[in-house]
């Protein structure tokens, strides 16, 4: 991984493969790129396949601590600083891949900077209003038992006491727990469940800071008035959190969006589907 010079600091990023270039989105925020390789992988052999840990985490993480670092304004500029290191003087207008807050993020620059990009996989968004978000708490409530419900409500105010007194192992801690939770509601098929947490848990613990900065910044950015000639590919798993209603609403606003819902799977779709998959992908960016 190298390190590449951004407004506030440095940012890991790596490139993999050769072929037209592909930029990823991790989730969050405050995730890293990790959890997605087992998705890029299989496009090493046909595409220049990009990862980066966003500002504030992971090999990104010298950026300053200030919520003035976090603005979908610096966001942009990563961005873009990635896809010009990426891209050189060639002109190439590279693709994106988000997953989760990281299709959001390629929703926001696909909208902004429709120049700059070729097309944008949104994959398993996150909610994009405030209706959206009550419906994904409550999916994630629904498919909890009773007790399981109080162990979430325990581990939630012990990591909100840890955080409090700067106790960042603690927070830590109760954040693995807590996923370990919420997978029920992100990994449809039980049997992968595990599967998922071996990956996910690759990653260095989500910084919690940086998700509440960047979640704060970009609340309002987004209006359903927006519109974008971008192609996009937007995939949501039927089982998922956040309602197949809003890819729904997304792609009929998006008038060069094609939709697919992926049946039995949740919030992970290569591993849920993959071969299905792999295989839409990358005939998605191969188009």
């Amino acid at each position: 991984m190298e390190l590449i010079p951004v407004r506030g600091g440095h940012l890991g990023v790596e490139i993999v493969g050769r072929g037209p270039t592909v930029i990823f989105l991790h989730g969050g925020p405050g995730d890293t790129h990790h959890y997605m390789k087992r998705m890029a992988e299989p496009l090493f052999g046909e595409f220049r396949c990009v990862l980066f840990d966003q500002r504030g985490t992971g090999a990104s993480s010298d950026i300053g601590r200030n919520p003035a670092e976090f603005t979908m304004d610096r966001l942009f500029d990563d961005l873009i600083r990635v896809a010009d290191h990426a891209c050189g003087a060639t002109g190439e207008k590279p693709a994106l891949v988000g997953h989760s807050w990281g299709a959001m993020y390629a929703l926001y620059a696909g909208l902004e900077f429709p120049e700059k990009f070729s097309r944008a996989a949104l994959l398993n968004m996150g909610p994009l209003d405030a209706e959206m978000e009550r419906a994904t708490s409550e999916h994630l409530t629904s498919v909890l038992t009773d007790a399981e419900k109080g162990e979430w409500a325990d581990y939630q105010s012990q990591r909100n006491a840890a955080r409090d007194r700067g106790d960042i192992d603690a927070v830590n801690l109760f954040d693995e727990k807590l996923m370990r939770l919420r997978v029920k509601a992100w990994v449809y098929n039980p049997a992968l469940r595990e599967e998922f947490l071996k990956d996910y848990f690759q990653d260095p613990p989500p910084d919690r800071e940086v998700n509440r900065w960047i979640w704060e910044a970009q609340q309002g950015w987004f209006s359903w008035e927006k519109k974008s000639s971008t192609p996009m590919w937007i995939a949501v798993g039927a089982n998922d959190s956040v309602p197949v209603a809003q890819a729904e609403r997304l792609a009929a606003a998006m008038p060069a969006s094609e939709l697919r819902i992926f049946t039995e799977c949740g919030h992970i779709p290569w591993l849920e589907q993959r071969r299905e998959f792999d295989r839409e992908l990358r005939a998605f960016l191969g188009g």
